[in-house]
């Protein structure tokens, strides 16, 4: 099964079970938002839009054991005895979590799921990231000040629909593309400016105080 297979079935897992929930609610899959000034875009897996809340949900099936690198901040899968890190979708889905809540002007809470399809994760960092059996105990017992009425989940919901954007799932991925190969540049800059104590962009001298390196000339700086 290819990683995009992988992906979409463990996404119809999640749905079928968030549509198993008996009160009123409305349920949005593969929502995509597009930032009108970079035109970078955010595809969510699952808005749960519930009388106890908000829920941005991003599924994750992956197979193997899941553990979290507390010294890396990465996460960690073990398959057959063999390791490889993954990036961390806690850190991706509160971004997620963000626009969302950029979305709704900032009027409403939104909260932040990571769920592990295969129930192979049994040390979590985040009490937002949980394992598929725990999906639905976690938003019946999410604390909340008060329910949402079904005239709030509606108009939530009409908010959320008036900012979705039609982009197809090829211009997602070669946004993620771009994205990969941007960071990945950063990364080459910031391995050359700590080697070489110069610049990258202009080739000034670039100076350190602390975790802090900038460059005085056009202002190329970073944090380690």
């Amino acid at each position: 099964m290819s990683k995009l297979s992988r992906g979409q079935k463990g996404e119809e897992i999640v749905s079928d079970i968030l549509n198993s929930i008996k009160e009123y609610h409305h349920l949005l899959n593969n929502v995509t938002f597009k930032n009108k000034r970079s035109e970078m875009t955010h595809q969510i897996d699952h808005i749960l839009i519930h009388p106890h809340g908000i829920f941005v949900i991003e599924t994750k099936n992956y197979y193997g054991e899941i553990i979290y690198d507390e010294v890396y901040k990465d996460w960690i899968r073990i398959i057959d005895g063999k390791r490889s890190r993954s990036p961390d979708p806690l850190k991706q889905n509160k971004s997620h979590a963000i626009t969302l809540y950029k979305a709704l002007r900032g009027e409403y809470k939104v909260i932040p799921v990571v769920v592990f399809v295969q129930n192979n994760a049994p040390y979590m960092p985040d009490d937002n990231a949980i394992n598929l059996d725990d999906l639905l105990l976690f938003i019946d017992s999410y604390p909340y000040e008060h329910k949402y009425t079904k005239r709030t989940l509606d108009k939530i919901k009409a908010m959320i629909d008036k900012k979705i954007s039609d982009v197809s799932i090829d211009e997602h991925l070669e946004n993620i593309d771009i994205i990969k190969t941007y960071r990945k540049q950063q990364q080459a800059e910031i391995a050359y400016a700590i080697e070489s104590h110069k610049c990258p962009r202009c080739g000034a001298p670039i100076l350190q105080k602390g975790n802090i390196f900038k460059c005085y000339k056009c202002d190329f700086n970073f944090k380690l």
